[in-house]
């Protein structure tokens, strides 16, 4: 199966469409499309998208998907989605949020930047699902 991570996205924004707000931070992808398949300059975006809803406070949301039955791999997240998760952190503040979907198994996992932050500093590359709360059950 190919994981480009788009079915992953539609379905988030779906989700949140339904809930709450969703806005789109544009990607480098996103701006080659509209630019007709041109090479444009972008700057890293901290994430895919802020969300919120009534019971949920605004954050940004970064979607990741895997094809591995067990874990998420670390390698997935690029350096300024990183630093941002990192940073939010460092803040002690909630919002920032990694929301995984393994292909595998059919399920959505949230993963707050504090949790990242924890395992990665710890010397792990990946977290094991087990270790994640599911979402959107």
């Amino acid at each position: 199966m190919k994981n480009d991570g788009k079915e992953a996205e539609r379905a988030f924004v779906e989700y949140w469409g339904r809930v709450g707000h969703i806005e789109r931070l544009r990607d480098k992808r996103d701006l080659v499309g509209l630019n007709g398949g041109r090479n444009i300059a972008d700057f890293k975006k901290p994430s895919d998208f802020l969300v919120s809803s009534p019971a949920i406070v605004l954050h940004f949301a970064e979607v990741k998907s895997t094809t591995s039955k067990t874990s998420f791999p670390f390698g997935n997240i690029e350096d300024g989605q990183h630093v941002a998760a990192m940073k939010s952190a460092s803040r002690g503040d909630r919002g920032y949020m990694f929301y995984i979907f393994a292909y595998a198994t059919s399920t959505w996992y949230m993963m707050p930047c504090w949790q990242y932050a924890e395992i990665y500093n710890s010397g792990r590359r990946s977290v094991k699902f087990e270790e994640l709360e599911p979402w959107m059950k």
